[in-house]
């Protein structure tokens, strides 16, 4: 670090400090048997995730527990607090309206479809006359009758 000595000094102090408290929450998870983790110990040290990534000798050390726990957390697991279930309710009304935007477009794309084609057969009828319909060069001819007069 460079600057002036006494932010280079304090910023080691907090650092060292960080530290120390990431050690003694791994202390406590295992006296707790809790799982050792790295949301867990960032938690319970109050400090970032990212400090503990940043951090080799730490990460070391929680990623040696958290195998030897065998405290990997499992895909989706979510702890109980009234906030996770507020985050789960949410998350899963989220994915039913994706679910049903989703189909909802499918149903869409298919009905567009169904209406390119249609239309692409009325136009070549009408390219060809095969509607019954007078065409766009046949109404702008004169009728033989209307010649005669």
């Amino acid at each position: 670090m460079t600057g002036p000595p006494a932010l280079v000094a304090a910023a080691q102090r907090r650092r060292e400090d960080a530290e120390e408290r990431v050690r003694q929450a791994i202390r406590k998870a295992e006296r707790r048997r809790q799982p050792v983790n790295f949301r867990g110990v960032a938690d319970l040290a109050g400090v970032s995730t990212d400090f503990l990534y940043r951090h080799t000798a730490l990460r070391e050390q929680i990623e040696r527990l958290r195998v030897h726990t065998g405290s990997r957390p499992a895909l989706g697991a979510t702890s109980a607090s009234p906030q996770s279930n507020v985050v789960r309710v949410l998350t899963e009304q989220l994915r039913e309206e994706r679910r049903a935007r989703a189909e909802e477009a499918t149903q869409l794309r298919q009905a567009l479809a169904v209406a390119h084609h249609e239309l692409l057969t009325l136009r070549r009828q009408l390219g060809r006359g095969e509607s019954g319909a007078p065409t766009v060069t046949s109404a702008l001819q004169p009728s033989p009758s209307a010649a005669c007069r």
